[in-house]
């Protein structure tokens, strides 16, 4: 048993080492080799590295060591690895792509497989772990369907894509192990019955999550809240980031993306290790109050820009100096007003506790019978802690 647990380790921390290697690998190169090096490339390549590859790779790990009979774990690490194996090579093909020199076979190969990397990841990563959550095991031996078909679309894509001619999306170059003639055609075709197969296994695994969800109860319940939190997380980050991709906000909102994709498999860590479920509805009060909060703060901040932009002359620093004064202005004053409307729909028990405070705090100020204070003091504690017992010691001075 000890060898084995010490096997487990070694394997994970393995995976996870690898997959930091390989960012730090392509931090070195990309000093090395990129020109011009900007500070947005180095910026890019930090968030892609920490959200994608070692988000996903500590996550595994955490729940590889901690739960090592659970498959999900592992399946984190391995859609890591996924999307790190290209880093360390992916500068020096896009220097050599730039300068329009001719790439090694090394180089040929990252570019081919690492244009499908993505398969693979949200394969592993996604996928699977929905129809495997939270224990591990399918729901039922129906589910197995969902499962051959995510793996063999991954397979397909990941084999058969290589294969294909025609040109890679990322490089903006022909595909170098593209077959031409009848086998390019086959491939090409294998490759898309295996993006639809890939595809087409995702609305089954999220509607799984759901059927577990209706059907659980108890822990595994609690568990799965902790996914519909990570899931809703995610959902709403993205959905604060589509202004920015339109042009209608400031250029960093688009950056919520990235860890609007690291939320469901940390939520899916803490609810498997089943850690502190009793915080859930904080954890989503200040989910949505910082969201929505976010979404006010920067329609406000662009409607600032735009509105002074109107009546200051072009590119004067007074426009972003007034809109940014105004959006701090209003901070606070409006995380107030959106935390008690969140909390008042979705943290009831905690808008009910301030709102009893509140009303013995006014009290208090006209109380000056003793014995009533000590009554109603009790009943406020009852109902804003419920403690199982509950008592009041007061001191008497000489």
């Amino acid at each position: 048993m000890e060898l084995r647990s010490r096997t487990t380790a070694v394997l994970a921390w393995s995976m996870w080492l690898v997959a930091f290697g390989c960012c730090a690998g392509g931090l070195l190169v990309t000093l090395a080799i990129y020109r011009p090096l900007t500070v947005a490339v180095l910026v890019e390549g930090a968030i892609y590295a920490f959200f994608f590859v070692l988000g996903f790779a500590t996550v595994g790990l955490v729940l590889a060591l901690q739960r090592p009979g659970n498959p999900i774990g592992w399946l984190y690490g391995a859609a890591s690895l996924a999307w790190a194996y290209s880093i360390p090579i992916q500068p020096m093909i896009d220097q050599l792509v730039r300068e329009h020199r001719p790439l090694p076979l090394v180089a040929q190969l990252v570019a081919a497989t690492g244009d499908l990397s993505w398969a693979p990841a949200i394969g592993l990563g996604v996928t699977l772990p929905a129809l495997l959550l939270p224990n591990g095991h399918l729901r039922s031996r129906r589910w197995r369907l969902v499962a051959i078909t995510s793996v063999t679309g991954l397979i397909l894509v990941m084999v058969a894509g290589p294969l294909s001619p025609g040109p890679l999306e990322e490089m903006g170059i022909d595909n170098p192990f593209g077959l031409p003639g009848a086998a390019g055609t086959v491939a090409a075709a294998l490759t898309i019955v295996g993006v639809l197969l890939h595809w087409f296994s995702l609305p089954p695994a999220a509607m799984c999550v759901v059927l577990r969800f209706r059907s659980s109860e108890g822990v595994e319940r609690q568990q799965l809240r902790w996914v519909a939190a990570g899931v809703a997380g995610a959902v709403g980050l993205m959905v604060i980031g589509v202004p920015s991709g339109l042009g209608f906000a400031p250029n960093w909102i688009s950056y919520l993306v990235f860890p609007a994709l690291l939320l469901p498999p940390v939520a899916v860590g803490v609810a498997v290790l089943r850690y502190r479920l009793y915080d859930l509805d904080r954890v989503i009060s200040r989910t949505l109050t910082y969201g929505l909060l976010t979404v006010l703060l920067g329609l406000g901040y662009a409607g600032a820009v735009l509105g002074l932009g109107r009546l200051l002359p072009e590119g004067s620093s007074l426009v972003v100096a007034a809109a940014t004064l105004a959006v701090a202005a209003l901070f606070q004053p409006l995380r107030r007003r959106v935390q008690d409307l969140v909390d008042r729909r979705f943290n009831r028990r905690r808008y009910d506790a301030v709102r009893t405070v509140d009303r013995f705090a006014t009290r208090l100020r006209d109380q000056v019978d003793l014995d009533a204070l000590h009554g109603e003091l009790l009943a406020v504690v009852d109902q804003t802690m419920q403690p199982t017992r509950v008592s009041l010691w007061l001191r008497h001075t000489p």
